[in-house]
């Protein structure tokens, strides 16, 4: 027969085994931080005037990423996570080629004004020379 002590000692094993198992986990990180740094770079990037659908999206599939979280459904809080941050990537892109865009169109219209000033003034400066 086993001694009492060794009983014990199994028992009090055996307990402190289940409450381990029944004890909360520690959430997985599955990046907000990083999709959050993502939504302000494009904000920041100018994505409410040049990418405002995709920046749109970025916020919701963080929300969705959210709510998914708080019910403890990790798989589908990561993935929007992800969806986030590439919504968030795309958003400052486009606000970046917008801006570029923007810089071109009026560099391409000083270019046009030139042209036409140098064409006036040198159709000018003929009709000057001749009586």
């Amino acid at each position: 027969m086993t001694p009492i002590p060794s009983k014990i000692h199994r028992a009090l094993i055996i307990f402190a085994l289940a409450l381990t198992a029944c004890a909360p986990t520690k959430p997985p990180n599955i990046g907000f931080d990083e999709a959050g740094r993502a939504l302000a770079d494009a904000r920041s990037a100018g994505a409410p005037t040049y990418a405002p659908l995709e920046l749109r999206n970025a916020e919701d599939r963080l929300s969705q990423a959210r709510a998914s979280f708080d019910k403890n459904n990790f798989d589908d809080a990561s993935r929007f996570v992800r969806e986030s941050q590439v919504d968030s990537e795309l958003a400052t892109v486009k606000s970046r080629l917008g801006k570029a865009r923007e810089r071109a169109d009026v560099r391409s219209r000083e270019n046009a004004q030139l042209q036409q000033d140098m064409t006036n003034g040198i159709s000018a400066g003929a009709a000057g020379d001749h009586p």
